[in-house]
């Protein structure tokens, strides 16, 4: 459904972005 399509795209924005600050962090 719409509502499903925009819950998964509000979750992959919040985990790509913990992904590359966690990334950044541990490679830092």
């Amino acid at each position: 459904s719409i509502r499903d399509d925009e819950v998964i795209a509000a979750a992959d924005e919040r985990g790509i972005a913990m992904v590359f600050s966690g990334e950044r962090h541990f490679r830092h």
